[in-house]
């Protein structure tokens, strides 16, 4: 009789999970419980049966979908790459991966882009989604009619998805308030160029940012506007904020339009401002090398896009739940002499 998963992990004294992870080299546990399960399988002869497995899904038809602002944005260009090369990882399933794809942050796009996942047949859904109502709402549908839902880069709140892949947020406007402290450690006066409040992360990695601000002597952000993650929406907003304050020192991007916004910035000649950004595109890397930018917050969005495919044929697959909740990628700090 063929060992199975969860003989296992019985004997392990651990999750089916922990024991799929350990025995496909998936990462997130321990070396000494992986040493341990790797030795009861061997004892036991388990053998894995993927082809039996693949050979089934092969006539399912079995896709996941991911739904992201993804049209003119290099960062989800990165994070979609990360996707395809975990998908082509299960090619002999048969899996195929559906892109709905968008640009700014429009609810009745986002609802029109689940609904076309949905009607196209998918098992999974990974999605950046709007932190509202209707779009709570519409995922808590797609889990009560059985497709898996997981957050990709953003989270939402009151929804029964299985976890989030991404960044953590406040950590990451803490981390670039941080580098602030070490520059300017006084008198800052920041505005906040945001993608849109609409968007979980965002709104907590400007809470990051902003409570490291109020530990500065003298310091606090003046004003916030919303880029949309598009390079001309962010140069006409923070033109208009500069120069409506004047005292501004000190410019923060939570979220993609650097570019758009540091062009305004140097449009008007201001040369002394303090600039951090998020993300490591080529365009930011180039203004970090031009001194244009001080420092960007990193958050892999290759890694993201691979992990969410993971955890999605897990749960669709081997009926495995994801290891934890909150799957966070790591904040990782950029400056010129690390580029």
């Amino acid at each position: 009789m063929p060992v199975t998963v969860k003989q296992i992990a019985e004997l392990a004294g651990v999750s089916r999970g922990t024991v799929d992870r350990a025995l496909n080299g998936r990462g997130n546990v321990r070396p000494e419980v992986e040493k341990r399960i790797l030795k009861i399988a061997e004892e036991m002869g388990y053998t894995p049966n993927r082809a039996g497995k693949a050979l089934a899904y092969q006539r399912k038809n079995l896709s996941f979908g991911i739904a992201a602002n993804i049209e003119g944005n290099e960062f989800f260009a990165d994070l979609l790459r990360g996707a395809k090369v975990a998908t082509d990882e299960y090619s002999d399933f048969g899996l195929t991966l559906k892109i709905a794809g968008g640009r700014r942050y429009d609810a009745a796009q986002q609802l029109r882009q689940l609904s076309a996942l949905q009607a196209a047949g998918v098992s999974g859904i990974a999605v950046c989604p709007l932190n509202l109502p209707e779009i709570e709402e519409k995922i808590n549908s797609l889990v009560a009619a059985g497709i898996k839902v997981i957050t990709v880069n953003s989270d939402i709140e009151n929804t029964g998805r299985l976890c989030y892949v991404g960044c953590n947020y406040y950590q990451s406007g803490v981390t670039a308030g941080g580098m602030l402290r070490l520059m300017r450690p006084q008198e800052v006066k920041a505005g906040i160029v945001t993608g849109s409040i609409r968007m979980l992360g965002h709104n907590h990695r400007m809470k990051g940012f902003s409570d490291m601000v109020k530990t500065l002597p003298d310091s606090a952000v003046v004003d916030v506007c919303e880029s949309l993650d598009e390079q001309e929406i962010a140069y006409e907003e923070t033109l208009k904020m500069l120069k409506s304050h004047p005292e501004i020192n000190t410019l923060y991007f939570a979220a993609a339009g650097a570019v758009g916004g540091v062009r305004a910035a140097v449009d008007l000649g201001l040369s002394d401002l303090t600039v951090i950004s998020c993300d490591d595109t080529r365009e930011i890397r180039k203004m970090v090398r031009l001194g244009l930018i001080q420092a960007t917050v990193c958050q892999q969005p290759y890694q993201q896009g691979y992990r969410a495919v993971q955890i999605l044929f897990d749960a669709v697959v081997n009926n495995i739940p994801p290891a934890q909740e909150f799957c966070y990628m790591d904040n990782i700090i950029r400056i010129r002499e690390n580029l």
